[in-house]
């Protein structure tokens, strides 16, 4: 692992995952955990951090994986970025932090960063971080149409139906009255029957296969506090299933979730959603991250886009930035 760490006095070695890390706003990304980094088979020699102080005081830390002379900060994971030790953190600071970092990775050998960054609504220091981006060079490589259900626009003890469409709200409220549980499998036999389900509907779709069953039950070994797998049953049957990972505190990620294939009455993905958000909330989530509703390339997926705002979310961004060190 090659860690750097610039203030006013020598550089010593610190812990990645603890500590410092703690310090963070949110404690640190999970998709910037040593432990997610173990999980997906991350030599320790090409794990990168930088870590930035100022008088003593951490200011924020970037973490990322290097290979052939290439940092990608969201390695395995939808994305990646600078982590803050505050939620409002002046400009001076975030520039400090990336000028630092961009100064490291030159004095590494390395020569070409990409930054997958998250979606500029998760805290008010990601359009700063942005701005900063864009003013010190970077690119804009690729941008996803990525989609948001807000739960802070809630009122305290209003429904999450609230945020559906009237026809939505009517679907679920009509499966609310049939027999139904929301599980949340640990392993066995549950996670077969919820690994069916992912797999067999993006195939149908023409999708990549989701993630495997084994790294499914590894992530959730390795964050049990943090990764949740969902199967919904109906009627004694298992009809959906759902990934959900709480990538920063108060935010959680809907990484997988479909419904089966089965010659159903009406989809259960209304009462998925509903039973999904509602669990969240339950659990600290204010911001509720759906995921990108566009293709490869970066063209919206008009269904994807339909559907979702139709179960509350709203439109956002996700974009990666590139930036050449030469």
């Amino acid at each position: 692992m090659s860690q750097v760490q610039i203030d006013d006095v020598p550089a010593t070695a610190a812990p990645r995952d603890g500590g410092d890390a703690e310090r963070l706003l949110g404690g640190g990304l999970l998709f910037c955990a040593d432990r997610f980094h173990d999980l997906n088979g991350v030599p320790p020699d090409r794990r990168w951090r930088y870590e930035h102080r100022r008088d003593g005081r951490l200011i924020g830390a970037l973490d990322g994986v290097v290979a052939d002379g290439v940092l990608l900060s969201g390695h395995s994971a939808p994305f990646g970025g600078p982590d803050l030790a505050r939620a409002d953190p002046t400009v001076g600071d975030v520039m400090g932090l990336v000028e630092g970092a961009l100064a490291a990775m030159r004095e590494a050998g390395i020569r070409e960063v990409r930054i997958r960054a998250r979606p500029p609504v998760y805290s008010a220091v990601e359009p700063l971080l942005e701005y900063v981006f864009l003013n010190m060079g970077f690119a804009v490589e690729h941008c996803d149409l990525n989609m948001h259900v807000d739960l802070g626009t809630l009122e305290p003890g209003a429904d999450a139906l609230s945020l559906f469409k009237e026809r939505k709200r009517r679907y679920v409220r009509a499966d609310l009255r049939r027999p139904y549980e929301l599980v949340e499998v640990e392993g066995g036999d549950d996670l077969t029957t919820l690994h069916g389900i992912l797999a067999a509907n993006r195939a149908s779709h023409g999708r990549p296969p989701p993630l495997s069953r084994e790294y499914l039950e590894r992530a959730r070994a390795a964050f049990p506090d943090r990764v949740r797998l969902l199967l919904l049953v109906q009627d004694e049957r298992p009809v959906a299933a759902a990934v959900v990972y709480r990538v920063l505190d108060g935010i959680h990620q809907v990484v997988h979730w479909a419904d089966t294939d089965r010659d159903l009455p009406r989809s259960p993905m209304e009462l998925l959603a509903y039973l999904v958000l509602t669990d969240c909330r339950r659990r600290g989530a204010r911001l509720v991250d759906l995921g990108p509703s566009s293709e490869k390339d970066g063209t919206p997926n008009a269904g994807l886009t339909d559907f979702k705002r139709a179960v509350g979310a709203v439109p956002g961004t996700r974009k990666v930035f590139r930036a050449l060190l030469g």
